[in-house]
């Protein structure tokens, strides 16, 4: 059972999870792969209600990923899905930021 206090953000991360999935597709690319492993280890955090802090960390983490993604000639993702992500995560971040917790 999550957290209630949680929960939006699980739900959210679980499709942000979905949605990169999808955008990623099969590339063997190790980045995405990292990427993979990061968003998973989001959702694992947020089942466990880890610290704020912690999350916020995990989010900022994704963020450099997807903008080291931006950098790369032949990315594995699209830049509108780049900077969709990028979005997401900022206001993820500032959302875990506002949780009373967070101190």
């Amino acid at each position: 059972m999550i957290d209630p206090t949680y929960q939006p953000f699980y739900d959210r991360a679980r499709q942000l999870q979905y949605q990169l999935h999808d955008a990623i597709g099969g590339t063997a690319n190790p980045q995405a792969f990292a990427m993979r492993q990061e968003m998973q280890h989001l959702v694992n955090d947020l089942e466990v209600k880890k610290n704020p802090r912690d999350i916020e960390n995990r989010i900022a983490t994704l963020q450099r990923q997807v903008l080291q993604a931006r950098s790369q000639p032949d990315s594995f993702m699209s830049y509108e899905h780049i900077d969709h992500f990028h979005d997401n995560f900022d206001q993820m971040r500032q959302d875990v930021r506002r949780l009373s917790a967070y101190n």
